[in-house]
C-alpha cells in the first residue's frame, strides 16, 4: 500500500476551508467541556464553592453543564431571534427581560441537575457559586474563540 505524499498532506493543510456547522458544533462541545472541567477543577482544589469526589465526578459534570449551557444559549438564541426583526421598543424590553430571565434561571436549572445527576458526589455551594463558574467558563471560552480566529488569520 503506497503512503500518501507528505508534501500533499502539508499543502492540504495550509488550504483555507470552512467548517460545516457539525464540526462547529463538536468544537464548541469539545473545548467548552475541557473549559468547564478545568474550570471546576481549579474551584475544587482552591475554594469552597466545587466540592467533588474525584477528578472523574469533576470531568462528568464538566460534560453535565457544557451539554446544558448549549441548551441555554439555544433558547436564548431562539428569545432573540424571534423577536430581533420587530422594531418597537416594547419588543426589545421583552427580549432583554426574556434574555435576562433565562440566564438567570439557567443558574438555578444547573444547581438541580447537579444536584440530581450526582447528589453527594459534587456539591456546587450556592446560586453566586454557579454564577461565578458560569462567569469564569464564559471568559475562557471567549478567550479559546479569540485565539481560535486569531490563528486562522493569514
Amino acid at each position: 500500500m503506497k503512503r500518501p505524499d507528505r508534501a500533499a498532506y502539508i499543502a492540504s493543510m495550509n488550504e483555507p476551508r470552512s467548517f460545516t456547522a457539525r464540526q462547529l458544533l463538536f468544537k464548541e462541545l469539545f473545548v467548552g467541556t475541557l473549559i468547564y472541567a478545568v474550570v471546576l477543577g481549579f474551584f475544587d482544589d482552591y475554594t469552597s464553592i466545587v466540592e467533588a469526589r474525584s477528578f472523574s465526578y469533576v470531568f462528568l459534570a464538566a460534560i453535565v453543564l457544557e451539554v446544558l449551557t448549549c441548551g441555554v444559549f439555544a433558547v436564548k438564541n431562539a428569545i432573540v431571534g424571534s423577536l430581533r426583526h420587530r422594531a418597537s421598543r416594547a419588543s426589545t424590553v421583552v427580549m432583554a427581560l426574556g434574555v435576562w430571565f433565562v440566564m438567570f434561571a439557567s443558574k438555578f436549572v444547573f444547581i438541580w441537575a447537579i444536584d440530581v445527576v450526582f447528589g453527594d458526589d459534587v456539591n456546587v455551594n450556592g446560586f453566586f457559586g454557579i454564577f461565578l463558574i458560569a462567569l469564569v467558563v464564559t471568559v475562557m471560552h471567549r478567550l479559546a474563540d479569540w485565539v481560535f480566529i486569531r490563528l486562522g488569520r493569514p
